[in-house]
């Protein structure tokens, strides 16, 4: 290999060199008087070199060509900011300035080992004209965003209100005595709310998740008990389909963990409800196991849900987690379905530290896995527990549980307060016929007249009113000063965006309720306000026992199922 060639360049071919370079270059003295400067730099700083080649020191031309460039902007403290230059300067930084013209730029200020200081200046103009198109984007997409939120939940509050009436009369009508078709056209009713309902929800917390504001909130709770509930939820679909449904929970995964339960139940039941509506002989099989998992403070659960029904092909599977997709065409018009819970549920799954795959062949089945993560607890959360537990004095029929709710209301009265008849007429349906009085309000100043009237033991409160809205009728009670005041008030609103609950209960509402309006949460959220501390206390031991049967009939299944 040749040599290299020895390259011996004169100064005045190094400051050729340097004149032809596109950036700004100047070499000062210790006293950054001027040795040398190129043009770039004399058009980058014109005012400021001319002054240090007519001799004056750094102080004096940095205040000179700060003044020169400020010139006609009143009330600019020239000697202020000419101060802070220097300083920037003499501790070898960087300072961004704007000249006389309007363009911006950036010089560094670099001390050499000779004592000698070198500036290499360049003109940033068009990245500052970037910076400031993309700030501007930026808050152009935050408006378009907060625009999008607040259309989401005006549109989500619009559409709750009408559905509110159609789900809650249909619920009402339930209960009575039908004939055959007149059962059928209800229950088609509640099926077809049920569906809006949860495509509501589903895009709702879809634009959520892809505007970053949606997030898990882990908390201490059983994930045994969870499963359970969806468990129990089920059965019956699976019955009234003739279909078999199993859970299998390892022994080996801890009761309580951190996590968030509501979006672990939204997953499991996105997943369980596809497999019994995909299904249609055999059945469906919900297991959980615990895997390895390097950190030690984390469990990492899997939980497969398997079916003997249509499964899919490997195209299908491919588009599956896709917005808005489905296997195929024919899947919307067989068996309904946005196609968004899948794509929710993997989103989900993957915010919990998780993901969901899916194995299917068609006409075998599918089995899709959901892993997420929990945080393991020192201690489990202190909970009444019998000395001695017999399990047969508790295995009610959950239908039985009812007359407990009846009773807690019975003789009471409620105030209705809602600007909508139809609202009110919902509410009254639901609860009536447990024996609670019922008295009605159209707004906020109406309900203040009849809570001096009439001795009331709880309000239901719309939120959106006119004349007076749900929080300053609230506002109202609680400064009344009257015997009144501290009565329990539920929110009983179509707000339903990510904090609403917790803002509601912030400004003191005892208790919130969406709509449309659940029955059974109405109720369990009515006995809970107006049981007494006591009732609460027997109410909790009642509950634990029938969990610890529930859990003891589990883990006998368990047992049967791996012997």
């Amino acid at each position: 290999m040749p040599q290299k060639e020895q390259i011996n360049l004169t100064l005045e071919q190094l400051l050729q060199a340097v004149e032809k370079i596109e950036n700004g270059f100047a070499l000062h003295r210790e006293d950054y008087s001027l040795v040398f400067v190129n043009e770039t730099a004399r058009r980058h700083f014109p005012e400021f070199y001319r002054r240090l080649e007519m001799g004056e020191s750094l102080d004096d031309a940095m205040y000179n060509s700060t003044k020169y460039i400020a010139d006609g902007h009143d009330g600019f403290d020239v000697e202020r900011y000419s101060n802070k230059l220097v300083g920037m300067v003499r501790g070898s930084g960087t300072i961004n300035v704007e000249n006389r013209e309007g363009t911006h730029v950036k010089a560094t200020f670099s001390k050499l080992a000779d004592s000698n200081v070198l500036c290499i200046s360049s003109d940033v103009t068009d990245m500052r004209e970037r910076e400031r198109e993309l700030r501007h984007a930026k808050r152009e997409a935050q408006a378009a965003s907060q625009a999008k939120s607040e259309f989401l939940a005006a549109m989500s509050h619009e559409i709750r209100t009408p559905l509110n009436g159609i789900l809650g009369m249909a619920q009402a009508l339930g209960h009575r005595e039908l004939q055959t078709d007149e059962r059928e056209m209800v229950d088609a009713i509640l099926d077809c709310s049920k569906s809006l309902m949860t495509l509501l929800n589903d895009i709702l917390d879809l634009s959520k998740i892809e505007a970053g504001k949606l997030e898990v909130a882990p908390i201490v709770d059983d994930f045994r008990h969870k499963m359970k509930r969806s468990e129990r939820f089920y059965r019956t679909k699976a019955e009234e389909k003739g279909l078999s449904l199993r859970f299998i929970i390892d022994k080996s995964i801890p009761s309580v963990m951190e996590f968030d339960p509501v979006r672990l139940r939204q997953c499991v039941d996105n997943l369980l409800s596809n497999a019994l509506k995909f299904t249609s002989e055999g059945g469906v099989i919900v297991a959980a196991t615990l895997d390895d998992n390097p950190d030690p403070q984390k469990a990492r659960i899997k939980i497969h849900v398997s079916d003997t029904g249509i499964g899919m092909s490997e195209e299908q599977v491919n588009k599956l987690f896709e917005n808005f997709q489905q296997a195929d065409r024919s899947t919307t018009r067989n068996y309904g379905g946005t196609g968004l819970g899948l794509a929710i549920s993997r989103k989900l799954a993957r915010l919990m530290g998780g993901d969901i795959s899916v194995v299917s062949k068609p006409g075998k089945g599918s089995i899709f896995t959901l892993t997420l993560e929990a945080t393991h607890v020192e201690e489990q959360p202190e909970e009444p527990q019998p000395v001695s537990f017999k399990p047969e004095p508790v295995k009610q029929p959950q239908h039985q549980e009812q007359p407990s709710e009846e009773g807690s209301l019975r003789g009471k009265t409620a105030l209705i307060v809602d600007d909508n008849r139809i609202n009110r007429r919902v509410a009254r349906l639901f609860v009536e016929p447990l024996g609670l009085k019922v008295i009605e309000a159209g707004g906020g100043k109406e309900a203040l007249q009849q809570l001096k009237k009439n001795k009331t033991d709880i309000v239901m409160l719309d939120i959106h009113m006119p004349e007076m809205d749900g929080p300053t009728t609230l506002e109202h009670i609680r400064a009344s000063g009257e015997p009144w005041a501290d009565i329990p008030v539920i929110a009983l609103t179509a707000d339903a965006m990510a904090g609403d609950r917790e803002r509601y209960l912030a400004i003191g509402m005892a208790d919130y309720v969406s709509k449309p309006i659940d029955e059974r949460q109405l109720l369990t959220v009515l006995t809970s306000c107006l049981s007494g501390a006591s009732q609460n206390q027997n109410q909790a031991a009642d509950t634990s026992m029938k969990d610890q049967a529930a859990m003891n009939d589990l883990d006998a299944m368990i047992e049967r199922m791996s012997a």
